[in-house]
């Protein structure tokens, strides 16, 4: 599907058009997955939060800026939906194993075991971050987002993105510390 379809595909959604915002869902979803996944720690939680992220994506069509990318305006509505869904939590999960298959088939058995462990513990340690860092430490570790586009998306000055994220990067080298020695 290209990029050039998905101006496309808004309007045609906006009049009603539920096949156009199914392929819009489609063009979509696993990457907003991936990013709730990160900042949830959790594929049940997190596919029910993207399930919900599209209803009120369709819902709020209307208010969709006609002309932006479609991708930016949903992954801020998961993200809000994720942040309310890890404030609500009582508890904190480790991203689910079956997120973390393995391609690569041709490392030793010890060496793959090796870099399983390393990814839990990381993983582990992300989602006991606090919720302000590491809403912050997802969208910029793993959604690749500026500075700006943080900021935009969690309502935050630049200036709080940067000063979250050193403190995100400080508590992890601590819980990390002892395993990478």
């Amino acid at each position: 599907m290209a990029e050039t379809e998905e101006p496309f595909l808004v309007a045609r959604s906006r009049r009603g058009d539920k096949t156009a915002f199914g392929k819009l869902v489609r063009m979509h979803q696993k990457k907003v997955l991936r990013m709730v996944v990160g900042m949830t720690g959790g594929l049940d939680s997190a596919m029910d939060i993207v399930q919900e992220s599209f209803i009120r994506a369709y819902q709020a069509l209307d208010r969709f800026e006609e002309g932006q990318p479609f991708y930016p305006w949903v992954s801020k509505i998961a993200s809000n939906l994720a942040i309310n869904y890890i404030k609500k939590s009582s508890r904190e999960t480790s991203l689910d194993n079956e997120t973390q298959q393995r391609a690569d088939g041709a490392l030793d058995p010890l060496a793959q075991l090796q870099i399983d462990e390393t990814d839990r513990r990381f993983m582990a340690a992300v989602g006991e971050l606090p919720t302000p860092y590491r809403a912050v430490f997802i969208l910029r570790s793993f959604e690749e987002l500026s500075y700006e586009e943080i900021a935009t998306r969690l309502d935050i000055s630049p200036g709080t993105v940067d000063s979250r994220l050193y403190r995100a990067r400080r508590i992890l080298v601590d819980k990390l510390k002892e395993f990478l020695e």
